[in-house]
């Protein structure tokens, strides 16, 4: 998938100059900033998350974080983004459409499987209830990592790996959807054999069969 986390931090870079009256942001100290954040939800998850202990533990005050985020929830969603982000997007171009897809999904569930699915949990909980970490979370994390899939299998259909006609929008839905269908609602594992299982099932009815 596309994306690093230098091009990450660039972007955010960018969105907050255009937003962000006064001085630029100091790198290093929103770096600690999202540093001690991350270390924070990870301890403790969103409940025991507080401004006042990320400004503690980053050396920082709390009218600078205020300055940079909106809310506790801004904070958190971009300190989770910072530390997931790059690995869901960790995997390059193999030339195999088809098998760059599996990858994906299967990095996915990965990650979801560790202490980032009980934050995603949180966040998704979150959002419900906080507009402006809503559109946060769906601009910077959601909507990347759906354009990133799009892109595949973009590349997949013009390969001729898959059907024609096949709507890949729905595609997607399909191989991402069970996902967080398990991580959100029944919690079942995420397990490897799982992920093996939905991604042959969705690819036997997806993929282009040779002509007799």
């Amino acid at each position: 998938m596309v994306g690093s986390l230098d091009n990450f931090m660039a972007k955010k870079k960018t969105s907050a100059a255009s937003r962000t009256p006064g001085r630029p942001r100091s790198d290093a100290s929103r770096a600690a900033i999202l540093k001690a954040a991350y270390q924070l939800l990870r301890e403790g998850g969103f409940a025991q998350f507080t401004v006042e202990g990320v400004a503690a533990r980053a050396g920082a005050g709390k009218a600078t974080i205020y300055r940079w985020w909106t809310s506790k929830g801004t904070l958190a969603v971009e300190a989770f983004l910072v530390a997931a982000a790059p690995k869901m997007d960790a995997i390059k171009d193999s030339g195999s459409p088809m098998q760059d897809l599996r990858l994906q999904v299967q990095q996915a569930a990965t990650i979801y499987r560790g202490r980032a699915g009980q934050l995603m949990r949180e966040l998704m909980a979150l959002k419900q209830a906080d507009s402006e970490t809503d559109k946060q979370l769906f601009a910077d994390f959601f909507e990347p990592r759906r354009k990133a899939a799009m892109v595949t299998l973009n590349r997949a259909k013009a390969s001729g790996e898959l059907r024609p006609g096949i709507d890949l929008e729905v595609l997607a839905d399909a191989l991402w959807g069970p996902i967080f269908h398990r991580l959100l609602v029944t919690q079942d594992a995420l397990s490897k054999a799982f992920i093996d299982k939905l991604v042959d099932m969705v690819f036997h009815g997806a993929v282009q069969r040779p002509t007799a």
